[in-house]
């Protein structure tokens, strides 16, 4: 009788445990600290090998879409139709993003004729300066295909990791027709990289309850088409291509 009657107070008990767990974990995420410095490797190069970049710009000015190559600029840092100030984020991106949410752009080409564009988002404060990576491809007035994801082949001083690709489909296409070209994305941390949002969330989650830090992640998108030649073994030049990006960007 006397069992029964205490059993009733184990899940008080339990809550009562938790609570004195959660009160160290609870006072470090009050006392958030800067995140640390950004990794030197979060920049994107001017060329990468045999491909050369080229930083793509856009109006501040919203009624002005098109975006802008160096080319296409008279006077540096303005944009040539409305004269208002260029920046790197668009004004439809600025609107969306938290303020601390930094973006650069570049397209890459070879002279193959090879063309590949290249996003590096990082993120500030907030968990949200990072989006799903469809979300992406809604925005450019694309659909995403069913995601597959894959592993790079790793290099001498770049190690192997996975990342998603989805095909780019038109909006009214079937599902299994033939993609207009792929995207390819990961996310990375201070000392991970992942394909996975929700992994991502969860450990800057982490970071700020059990460190008290908010730890900033970048998320890195190409855009890009195949040659015919390849089209039998897509999932290697995919991975090469992912892996092509992670070797530029960690070599001066």
């Amino acid at each position: 009788m006397k069992m029964t009657s205490y059993r009733k107070y184990i899940p008080v008990l339990l809550w009562f445990v938790l609570l004195l767990a959660a009160v160290p974990m609870l006072r470090t995420a009050t006392r958030v600290q800067p995140a640390d410095p950004l990794p030197e490797r979060w920049r994107l190069p001017d060329a990468i090998g045999a491909w050369q970049g080229e930083t793509i710009y856009y109006s501040t000015d919203p009624e002005v879409l098109q975006p802008f190559v160096d080319k296409d600029i008279e006077e540096p840092g303005i944009c040539p139709i409305s004269g208002m100030p260029l920046d790197t984020i668009s004004p439809a991106e600025r609107r969306l993003l938290p303020d601390d949410v930094e973006i650069q752009r570049k397209r890459y080409r070879h002279e193959d004729g090879g063309e590949r564009t290249v996003i590096l988002l990082i993120s500030g404060a907030s968990r949200e300066g990072i989006h799903r990576p469809e979300w992406c491809l809604a925005a450019q007035g694309f659909r995403a295909g069913d995601r597959r994801i894959l592993k790079t082949p790793g290099a001498d001083d770049c190690e192997e990791f996975n990342f998603g690709v989805y095909p780019i489909l038109r909006k009214a296409a079937a599902a299994k027709s033939e993609p207009l070209g792929y995207f390819l994305y990961w996310f990375e941390g201070p000392n991970r990289k992942t394909p996975h949002n929700g992994e991502r969330i969860l450990r800057m989650g982490w970071d700020r309850l059990r460190h008290g830090r908010i730890q900033r992640w970048a998320y890195l998108s190409i855009q890009t088409t195949l040659p015919r030649s390849v089209a039998h073994d897509s999932d290697t030049a995919l991975a090469d291509t992912a892996q092509w990006l992670a070797n530029g960007m960690r070599r001066p």
